[in-house]
């Protein structure tokens, strides 16, 4: 995961949600989750594999201002959602959320679109 010669954005974590996250990941989730984190709390998150989420979703999730990425690259099936905000002056990516994108028909488990929607609306 390391294009080091790319434009980057700073990313901030919330450890609790982060953590909260991990619980439903499996360990092939959580292992991409971490090795993601690390990266982005070290180097930013590449501007180039951010893509912006709908401001209101099919699913009735509204993630105004957010961006996402998919994990693994270039287009696993997991992702993480970021908000963008300023602080102290500068442009930077939140944590919301990690998770499987989208789950099979007929599962009640929540995509990392409704755990961001949650958290950031509720």
């Amino acid at each position: 995961m390391g294009d080091r010669g790319s434009r980057r954005a700073p990313a901030v974590f919330d450890g609790a949600a982060f953590a909260e996250d991990l619980n439903r990941a499996g360990d092939n989730g959580e292992r991409i989750a971490r090795t993601a984190r690390t990266e982005y709390e070290r180097d930013g998150v590449p501007l180039d594999t951010l893509m912006a989420c709908a401001e209101e979703g099919r699913d009735g999730t509204r993630l105004a201002n957010c961006v996402k990425v998919y994990l693994p690259r270039p287009i696993g099936k997991f992702g993480m959602v970021f908000r963008i905000e300023r602080r102290d002056g500068r442009a930077l990516l939140a944590y919301a959320a990690f998770g499987v994108r989208h789950h099979p028909r007929g599962s009640n488990a929540p995509t990392v679109y409704e755990i961001a929607h949650k958290r950031l609306n509720d």
